[in-house]
């Protein structure tokens, strides 16, 4: 009896399937998290745009700023911080400098008005455990030269 309860295969699938599933559920969801993730980082990147454009097109108003990132993509995204107005000329990595003594940038151009447009928003995963794998906020920066 022993000898046909070792050979006895039945339900050994069942078994084997209840000791992947967990590990596929947590895969599914991680991928589920990271699809949500991305989207985010690319609507708060268009809201940051959408405020840079507003700025570009109207000159430099802080609250039609503000509005402009809030209504720039689907997500709840916020001009935080505030956007600000720099004078001076755009070095590396988007950091505004200021110009030379007579009011020329190293490319020997004048030196102009420059709007710094921030977006945040809030991420929370849904998948519960990838808590420290996900940024809790969203954020993008885009800098433009004004008229």
């Amino acid at each position: 009896m022993i000898r046909r309860l070792a050979r006895d295969e039945d339900g050994a699938a069942a078994v084997e399937f209840a000791f992947v599933l967990p590990v596929f559920l947590v895969l599914i969801a991680g991928l589920y998290d990271g699809a949500r993730f991305l989207t985010g980082e690319l609507q708060v990147h268009a809201a940051a745009q959408a405020g840079a454009s507003w700025a570009s097109a109207n000159g430099w108003d802080a609250d039609g700023i503000s509005t402009a990132v809030a209504r720039g993509a689907p997500i709840a995204a916020s001009a935080t911080p505030a956007p600000s107005l720099a004078q001076g000329c755009v070095g590396k990595g988007n950091v505004i400098q200021p110009p030379d003594s007579k009011g020329n940038c190293p490319a020997k151009e004048p030196a102009g008005s420059y709007v710094t447009v921030n977006a945040q928003a809030g991420f929370t995963p849904m998948a519960p455990g990838f808590g420290g794998v996900w940024p809790s906020t969203l954020a993008a920066q885009a800098v433009v030269r004004i008229p």
